[in-house]
């Protein structure tokens, strides 16, 4: 449990960090849909976490799918990634909030794959470009067998109540298994909202803040690793 409470708010610090950097640059908020989302992003991450808590652990499933897609869908509309196959919509990416925000429509989970391989990264180099992928890939399909009703889930879920665990009375082992699941969605929605900010003011927030923070649960994250990265060669890092 204290583990979920701990990813809840670095997660949070990730995030409010990047909005005051922001603030640096008013015309941020006009352009960038990431910033935008951000409230929908803390509506999501707390709600699963919670749900986690209380042993609601498909509800959960579904709130991270929302932050998984919302994250990778605002980062491909913010970073100018190429069109979907030259869609007229898609053709050139938007440059407002208002632009992108009417943009995501075309943007259906029919073409989320399409999505996920057509993103261009500015701060992971390509092995950390390809474990991007891999994961959302891998996540997205995860997590989608719980939005709607199915076999699997429904079998699984009445097997156990045939053991008697019902929701709420979930192993340790489930629920260490959920803050995992967690864990990797948010690593990857942070290096999304990372990539989608400004780089140079990014790298500041690594050497000035989170190089420090021996204790934050994305420091060693594969994601927000691979971005971190891309600022080795800054003084403040050099022996």
């Amino acid at each position: 449990m204290g583990r979920i409470d701990r990813l809840i708010l670095d997660y949070g610090l990730g995030l409010t960090v990047i909005d005051l950097m922001a603030t640096r640059w008013p015309e941020f908020f006009e352009q960038l849909i990431t910033l935008r989302v951000k409230q929908q992003f803390v509506e999501s991450m707390v709600a699963a976490g919670q749900a986690i808590k209380e042993g609601l652990h498909n509800p959960a499933r579904r709130e991270l799918r929302f932050l998984l897609e919302a994250s990778i869908k605002t980062l491909w509309l913010d970073t100018g990634s190429p069109a979907i196959n030259g869609v007229a919509p898609l053709a050139t990416v938007p440059g407002t909030v208002d632009e992108k925000v009417a943009a995501l429509d075309d943007l259906g989970k029919e073409r989320f794959g399409e999505v996920i391989d057509s993103l261009t990264f500015r701060l992971m180099d390509p092995a950390g470009a390809d474990t991007y992928r891999q994961t959302a890939n891998s996540l997205y399909g995860r997590l989608s067998t719980h939005v709607h009703i199915s076999s699997t889930v429904i079998g699984k879920d009445l097997k156990g109540f045939d053991k008697d665990r019902d929701f709420g009375f979930e192993t340790v082992g489930d629920v260490n298994a959920m803050a995992d699941l967690m864990r990797q969605v948010l690593d990857l929605a942070l290096a999304s909202h990372f990539e989608a900010f400004d780089a140079g003011l990014v790298g500041d927030m690594f050497v000035a803040l989170f190089d420090d923070m021996d204790r934050w649960s994305f420091r060693k994250t594969p994601l927000v690793s691979a971005v971190s990265r891309r600022f080795d060669d800054k003084a403040e890092r050099k022996p």
